[in-house]
């Protein structure tokens, strides 16, 4: 399932019009422009998704396609165990910069045992993924409640503990955050760069696990 149908689902293209620009698109899912316009007009030629000048809209193929993705969905929301494979992809620091502020380190090791390395493990999925962690963000997470600092505030978090070749960590999801549906973000207590022998572009699986 192509994530940029999903996203136009999302933002209500099922049963109207969705006037949106690529460079909006390719904000919200983390891709140039240029990618987002190839996917888009992809979707069209396959006969998912018509678009005209009022803008964009599912078709019936692009429906029926939908509705198959929720009856498998169904079938695996009750898993629980959860196995995702993905390539290690360079971050922008920003993750580094909030797991380091003190009042999400502290409320993060309050919620699930350990005060988070500075910095988040990325990693890109394939679209055959995306299907999985939809299904994964149907469990009940750990919330981190946000706070405000000087003024400023700062939203809060969702976690699943996971681990990652055999170290602990968590999946984080921000409720603030520009990254699409094929990027998750790991943090845990050590670096995993120089636990294990990765860099940009290996290949990892992360694994969670619900009792």
């Amino acid at each position: 399932m192509d994530e940029l149908l999903l996203f136009l689902a999302e933002k209500g293209a099922i049963q109207n019009r969705l006037n949106i620009t690529t460079k909006l698109i390719g904000a919200s899912l983390s891709m140039s422009q240029q990618n987002a316009s190839i996917r888009l007009r992809s979707l069209v030629k396959q006969g998912f998704v018509s678009k005209n000048a009022e803008g964009v809209q599912l078709t019936e193929k692009g429906r029926k396609a939908l509705a198959s993705l929720y009856s498998r969905l169904k079938a695996i929301f009750q898993q629980k165990r959860f196995s995702f494979n993905g390539k290690i992809v360079k971050g922008s620091d920003e993750g580094k910069y909030y797991v380091s502020l003190p009042q999400y380190k502290g409320k993060i090791k309050d919620a699930i045992g350990f005060a988070p390395f500075p910095g988040t493990l990325n990693i890109e999925l394939d679209d055959s993924q995306i299907e999985t962690r939809m299904a994964l963000r149907e469990h009940k997470p750990i919330v981190i409640e946000g706070f405000k600092s000087k003024g400023r505030s700062f939203g809060p978090a969702e976690l699943y503990p996971c681990t990652i070749g055999g170290y602990s960590g968590a999946l984080i999801f921000p409720f603030r955050s520009h990254h699409g549906l094929r990027i998750l973000e790991i943090i845990s207590p050590y670096d995993l760069t120089e636990k294990l022998p990765i860099s940009t572009g290996s290949k990892i699986t992360v694994e969670v696990v619900f009792q």
